[in-house]
């Protein structure tokens, strides 16, 4: 309904103030909108982009005074001398700065027009109503794999039906779906968006038995959330399946890349770039809870004790096995 529309925007507008945004229907939007718009944008680039300092030096001769006037090789810095208090007048040649000393007007209801009303608006913003924030959670310790999925399963927006605006906005530890079912992690009910790389533990050290997932190892997971929808695919492998010489030939001709890597990713010695690394976006989000809830999944101190000795395993075997 219009209510929901209403907050949409807001939202959209919250993320990204100088978005452009039309309320159509199925989809349907007049070409001439896009590409005027995108007309207008590369516009304003090319102003933005070029010296405006020209330096043209104007002669000293007096200004034009024809207010009609429209040659641009003069001045046309009209001279004022007399302001109007005629509150009613519509004349543009000349000012209407009324009674400037007056104190302005602090009602936000206020409809007279005869008076300033220069509101402060500095922290009315869509994302200051909203409470749209976003915060990163990072960690150099794997998930657990099935607790991990264990509390995406029990996660409220990504199983509904639709995003119900109504709900993301109620931030309540009791918040119902339909049915009796109870929210158990409220902290996630306002996220609206989360991305990121995640590192996910095998549960089966094996590539040749059912069910084995030894292959999470080396691979970096891309975590995709936007709404109802929700994924978490393979992203190729990490940087830290390679020490850092076998590195350095994929940058040959852009060392600065390997060098962020090193310096931004590069979280131990020990795993390499391997690591959580997830954005969250939403309303009213409850950064400690989220960051507890998943903290809760991270491997514990004693299960990265049999993670190691399960990788040495590993190795030996696949070692041993290209020997013989």
């Amino acid at each position: 309904g219009g209510k929901q529309v209403g907050v949409a925007s807001a939202v959209a507008r919250g993320l990204n103030e100088k978005a452009s945004m039309m309320e159509v229907e199925f989809g349907r939007v007049d070409v001439k909108e896009l590409l005027g718009r995108l007309l207008i944008l590369d516009e304003e680039e090319e102003v933005d982009d070029h010296d405006h300092g020209h330096g043209h030096k104007h002669s000293e001769a007096s200004p034009c005074t024809e207010p009609d006037c429209t040659d641009a090789s003069h001045s046309h810095s009209h001279e004022h001398s007399s302001e109007c208090a005629e509150p009613d007048c519509t004349d543009t040649s000349h000012s209407h700065d009324h009674n400037p000393e007056e104190s302005s007007c602090t009602d936000t209801d206020c409809t007279d027009t005869s008076h300033s009303h220069s509101h402060d608006h500095k922290a009315s913003t869509a994302a200051d109503q909203l409470g749209i924030a976003s915060f990163v959670f990072k960690s150099s310790t794997p998930f657990n794999s099935q607790r991990l999925i264990a509390l995406l399963n029990r996660w409220p927006v990504p199983i509904k039906d639709s995003l119900d605006f109504g709900l993301v906005m109620g931030m309540g530890q009791e918040t119902k779906f339909d049915g009796d079912e109870t929210i158990e992690h409220g902290a996630f009910v306002g996220v609206l968006r989360s991305k990121g790389f995640c590192w996910m533990a095998p549960t089966k050290w094996s590539d040749k038995s059912a069910g084995g997932d030894v292959w999470r190892h080396d691979t970096a997971m891309y975590w995709s959330h936007a709404g109802k929808h929700f994924g978490i695919t393979s992203s190729g492998k990490w940087w830290g399946t390679l020490n850092k010489e076998q590195m350095k030939p994929y940058f040959a001709d852009n060392m600065e890349e390997y060098d962020r890597i090193m310096r931004e990713d590069w979280v131990s010695e020990e795993w390499g770039d391997r690591r959580q690394e997830l954005v969250f976006i939403g309303t009213n989000l409850d950064e400690s809870e989220i960051q507890a809830a998943l903290d809760d999944c991270l491997c514990t101190a004693e299960e990265m004790d049999v993670y190691r000795a399960q990788l040495r395993n590993y190795m030996d075997a696949t070692f041993t096995t290209v020997n013989d």
